[in-house]
C-alpha cells in the first residue's frame, strides 16, 4: 500500500467514525429521556436516574470486553457486536420498560452502556492506529462527534419524544445504530503494522533522536543538543514537542506493564478529578444557572451550548497534544479546571451568575480535553501492541470520575457553593499531579 493511498484511506475512515460516533454520544443525551419514562411509567426520578451511573459503569465493562472481541472477531465482528448491545437495549427500553424499572436498568444501563464502551473503544484503537503522527488529532475528531451527538441526534429524538412519544423515539434510535455501524463494519480496516515506516514516522524520530544523542556524546550541552535536535525538527516541519514524544520507541513503550508503572496512577488520578468536576457541572448546569437567577430560556440555551464546546474542546486539545506532547497539555487542562472550578465557587459566593456562564464554559472544555489525552497517553506510553488493551483500562477513568462527583456532591449534601469550592481544591491536586507526572516521565535525552 503507498503513502498517498494510505492518507486517503485514513481520513475516509476518520471522518465516518465520527459520523457515527455521533450515534454513541446519545449516551450522553439520557436526561432527554429519562424524564418521558419517569413520568409515563410512574416511577421516581431518584430511581430513574441510578440508569445512567450503571450505563457509565457498563461503558468501562464494553471498553474491556472490546478488547477480547476485536482479538477474537476482529474489527467487522466487534463493530457488529457493538451494533447489537445498542439496537437491543434501544428497542428493548422501548418494549419492556411498562413490565418494570428493571428493564430500564438492563436494557438502557447495561447493553446500552457496554454498546456504546465497546463501540468507542474498538473505533478509537482502530481508527488512531492510521494515525501515528497524529493521534491527538484524530482522537479529538472522533470525540468531537461523540460530544455533538447528545446535541444533533438528542435534538432530533427529544422532537421525536415530543411529536410520537418514547417508545418510537427510541426505535428510530435503534434502527439509525444498526444502518450506521453496518455501514461501518463493512468498510473500516486494521492498519498496517508497519504503518508508522511507511508515512516515515518512526525512521524520521529515530534520526532526529540519534542526532541529539550524538551530538551529547561530542560533548555538546544539553542546551546545544536540544536546540540541534529542534533545527533538525524545524527542518522536517516538525516541532520540538513531536520530536521529543517520538523518541520514545513502541519497544520501549511495550515493555512497560501498565498497574506497575507509577505515571498510570498519577495520570489516572489527574483525569478523575477532572472528569468528576465536570460531569459536576454537567449535571446540574441548568439548575446552578436556575439558582443564580438566570432566566429559564437562556439557562436552557447553555445546555445547548456546553455539547458543542465539549465537542470542539476535545478537537482543539487533540491538536495541542500533537504540537506540545502529553505533559505541557496535562498541565494546561488542569491549570483551566482549578481556574474554572474557583470562578464557580466565585459565582456562588458572591451571586455572580456570568461568573457562572464563563466557569460553566471553561470546566466543559478541560472535561473534553480529558478523551483524546487518554488515547494519547496509552499509545504513547504503552505502544502500539497492547494499544486496545490499555486504552480500556485508561478509559475506566470515566467510572472513577463520576464516583469522585457522586462522593463530594454527597459529601457536601449538594450545596452547588461547597461543591465548587472543594472541586477547585482537587483542581489544585490536578494540577499538582500534572506537574510531578511532567518531571516523574521526563526522559533523560530531555
Amino acid at each position: 500500500m503507498d503513502v498517498s493511498s494510505i492518507k486517503r484511506k485514513r481520513y475516509v475512515y476518520l471522518f465516518a467514525s465520527a459520523a457515527s460516533f455521533l450515534v454513541l454520544g446519545l449516551v450522553y443525551a439520557w436526561s432527554l429521556f429519562a424524564t418521558p419514562l419517569a413520568t409515563i411509567y410512574g416511577w421516581e426520578m431518584a430511581a430513574v436516574k441510578v440508569t445512567f451511573t450503571i450505563c457509565m459503569m457498563s461503558f468501562c465493562v464494553g471498553g474491556l470486553i472490546g478488547v477480547r472481541v476485536l482479538k477474537k472477531l476482529g474489527v467487522r465482528g466487534a463493530i457488529l457486536l457493538a451494533a447489537t448491545l445498542l439496537v437491543c437495549g434501544f428497542a428493548g427500553t422501548a418494549l419492556l420498560a411498562p413490565r418494570g424499572i428493571w428493564a430500564l436498568y438492563l436494557c438502557y444501563g447495561v447493553l446500552i452502556g457496554c454498546g456504546t464502551g465497546l463501540g468507542y473503544n474498538v473505533t478509537i484503537a482502530t481508527v488512531t492506529l492510521w494515525f501515528p503522527d497524529r493521534t491527538g488529532f484524530a482522537s479529538g475528531v472522533m470525540f468531537m462527534g461523540f460530544g455533538l451527538g447528545s446535541l444533533t441526534l438528542g435534538t432530533l429524538a427529544n422532537t421525536i419524544i415530543e411529536t410520537a412519544g418514547i417508545p418510537t423515539a427510541l426505535a428510530v434510535v435503534a434502527a439509525t445504530a444498526c444502518v450506521v455501524f453496518v455501514l461501518l463494519s463493512l468498510f473500516l480496516k486494521r492498519a498496517p503494522d508497519n504503518i508508522g515506516e511507511l508515512l516515515g514516522v518512526e525512521g524520521k524520530a529515530a534520526a532526529k533522536a540519534g542526532a541529539k544523542d550524538a551530538a551529547a556524546a561530542d560533548g555538546e550541552t544539553g542546551a546545544e543538543a536540544g536546540a540541534q535536535a529542534k533545527d533538525a525538527a524545524a527542518t522536517d516541519g516538525d516541532t520540538e514537542a513531536e520530536t521529543r514524544a517520538r523518541a520514545t520507541t513502541d519497544a520501549e513503550a511495550d515493555q512497560r506493564r501498565i498497574f506497575r508503572d507509577p505515571a498510570f496512577y498519577g495520570y489516572y488520578l489527574w483525569a478523575i478529578i477532572i472528569l468528576g468536576a465536570g460531569l459536576a457541572m454537567i449535571g446540574t448546569s441548568k439548575q446552578g444557572a436556575l439558582e443564580l437567577g438566570i432566566f429559564d430560556a437562556f439557562a436552557t440555551t447553555l445546555v445547548g451550548i456546553i455539547p458543542i464546546v465539549n465537542g470542539l474542546s476535545g478537537l482543539s486539545m487533540g491538536v495541542i497534544y500533537d504540537k506540545k506532547g502529553l505533559r505541557f497539555s496535562m498541565i494546561l487542562v488542569a491549570s483551566v479546571a482549578f481556574v474554572s472550578c474557583t470562578i464557580l465557587a466565585c459565582a456562588f459566593r458572591f451571586g455572580q451568575a456570568p461568573l457562572y456562564v464563563v466557569g460553566c464554559l471553561v470546566l466543559v472544555t478541560a472535561y473534553g480535553s480529558v478523551a483524546p489525552l487518554a488515547t494519547g497517553f496509552a499509545r504513547e506510553r504503552y505502544g502500539q501492541k497492547r494499544f486496545p488493551h490499555h486504552l480500556a483500562i485508561v478509559n475506566t477513568d470515566i467510572a472513577g470520575g463520576s464516583a469522585f462527583q457522586q462522593a463530594v456532591t454527597s459529601a457536601c449534601a449538594g450545596a452547588s457553593p461547597a461543591i465548587y469550592a472543594a472541586m477547585a481544591v482537587f483542581g489544585g491536586v490536578a494540577l499538582l499531579t500534572s506537574i510531578v507526572f511532567a518531571r516523574f516521565t521526563k526522559s533523560k535525552r530531555e
